[in-house]
């Protein structure tokens, strides 16, 4: 895996793999250090920490808060979430701190991601939930997912747990709600991609389901009932997503840990590259789940050592016969190599490590403050200064209340209809009654001419012309020249609005 990595090269920039098209976006780099930093607590090998820490150090950006300005223009709430669960578990398992006093700890720098993410948490749509990309140019500003979601859940349960702040587990518990009332999780304990905001405020869902958005959500959750000291709320909801993800992503009999994206079927493209490294993130939180909650344990670990097994089998390619594919359901090297796949691999042989002592001692939970944690807490770490507290969750709006919106929508519509139809009449007639008025004075005008004509011919003394209707009349409508007489506004209006 970290024959991919040339960050530590001179002339390379610390903390990035390769990039797209053919290398790897700037998170599945943060979360590749998180694998390393387990692969170091697990085995006690010390030959990767150094890369780990000037890696992390390099890419906690100009703000302190992992996000860097060159990555802002497509930073995901997910991206810097991944780089903050690296942070944490660094402070969970008390990972060489770093060697400055002027360098923020790992505690501090999840705790800096924490206070920024809340602070995004957006109710125009929705009524809450983290939109999956920061920046609202960039595609998918308009999503609200599970892993943006899942993984600031992941995050505010093990600062509550490591920190006893109750805080953050007020948080936890915040969002964890709003995803099972906007069914993102739902009562089967499926947990589904993503739910569009602003077209449909969030009543439509991508049902597309990935190990990792279950992965995030059951460590969250077994981490919060080890915080409650075995909450029976906490035990179902982590007991109901072992279920679901042992039904969904391992093949039954075998056991073999698989994402969808592997099944092979007509149309399918496979796995993407970030897909291929989905796997290692359940084996990772599993490992941690099955520590968190005990209980989960006996089935956790059969999980992972069957999938171990098999995945072992899949790191024999390559030259030196050490390259990994992603299809371990077959007994042979698929053909295939990356980051992902042998991250993947690594973090399920670790979880098979859970309990038994290959070093002096088998590796411990993770640590607490109280535990013998020794990152520094920095609670109001982060440039966001206009945090939201927890607060009470307003409701997502109901099927009712749904049906009143679109009555409400369709009523604004007409309304604006008929308001651009009315000026629009209101116009057309102004200017047809300044049409007529115009002509209208143009016949007084020959009125008064036709007036003058008769003083002229008769004693010289005026008449009203009220008094002369049948002569002025005919006297106009000569004077129009027109096949049809002219009363003046009261007739002409009529057929002007006739003609309009």
């Amino acid at each position: 895996m970290v024959s991919f990595y040339k960050g530590n090269e001179s002339g390379q920039v610390p903390g990035l793999l390769p990039y797209p098209p053919e290398g790897y976006y700037w998170w599945e780099a943060g979360a590749m250090f998180g694998a390393l930093v387990a692969y170091w607590k697990f085995t006690g090998d010390t030959s990767y920490n150094a890369i780990i820490t000037q890696a992390m150090l390099h890419q906690v950006g100009e703000d302190i808060d992992f996000a860097p300005r060159n990555q802002t223009t497509s930073l995901g709430n997910d991206d810097q979430a991944f780089w903050a669960m690296t942070a944490l578990a660094a402070a969970e398992y008390n990972f060489p701190n770093p060697p400055s006093p002027s360098d923020p700890s790992w505690l501090g720098l999840a705790q800096a991601v924490f206070n920024e993410q809340i602070g995004r948490w957006d109710t125009e749509f929705c009524n809450g939930g983290l939109r999956w990309q920061v920046v609202p140019q960039n595609n998918g500003y308009n999503l609200k997912n599970s892993i943006s979601n899942g993984a600031l859940f992941n995050i505010a349960a093990r600062l509550a747990r490591y920190t006893k702040n109750p805080f953050y587990a007020e948080w936890a518990v915040k969002v964890w709600d709003w995803m099972v009332r906007i069914e993102l999780i739902d009562s089967e304990f499926r947990v589904y991609d993503n739910a569009e905001a602003f077209k449909f405020n969030c009543t439509q869902l991508d049902k597309n389901q990935w190990s990792y958005n279950a992965a995030t959500m059951i460590m969250g959750a077994s981490t919060l009932y080890n915080y409650t000291g075995g909450d029976p709320v906490w035990r179902d909801r982590t007991t109901g997503l072992l279920e679901r993800l042992t039904s969904n992503f391992f093949l039954q009999p075998s056991g073999i840990m698989r994402e969808g994206c592997e099944e092979p079927r007509e149309g399918s493209k496979g796995c993407n590259t970030d897909q291929k490294s989905f796997k290692a993130y359940l084996s990772r939180w599993l490992t941690v789940t099955s520590q968190m909650a005990p209980y989960t344990a006996p089935n956790i670990t059969a999980l992972l050592r069957t999938s171990a097994k098999a995945a072992a089998k899949q790191c024999t390619g390559g030259s030196r016969g050490t390259e990994c594919g992603i299809r371990w359901d077959l007994d042979a090297w698929d053909g295939t190599r990356g980051v992902g796949q042998s991250m993947s691999a690594l973090e399920t042989v670790l979880g098979t490590l859970i309990g038994v002592p290959v070093i002096s001692e088998q590796p411990p939970p993770p640590l607490t403050g109280d535990t013998g944690g020794t990152s520094i807490s920095d609670p109001t770490a982060g440039k966001n200064s206009s945090a939201i507290p927890p607060g009470a969750i307003i409701d997502p709006a109901t099927k009712s209340d749904r049906a009143g919106a679109w009555v409400l929508t369709v009523l604004i519509v007409l309304m604006c209809v008929g308001m651009t139809v009315f000026l629009w009449t209101e116009m057309l007639e102004t200017k047809g009654a300044s049409t007529v008025r115009g002509k209208a004075m143009k016949e007084r005008g020959k009125e008064k001419d036709v007036e003058r004509v008769i003083i002229n011919l008769h004693t010289g003394k005026r008449r009203s012309v009220s008094s002369m209707g049948g002569v002025m009349e005919k006297a106009v409508v000569r004077e129009n020249g027109m096949g049809h007489e002219s009363r003046g506004s009261v007739n002409v209006l009529p057929k002007v609005r006739e003609e309009i």
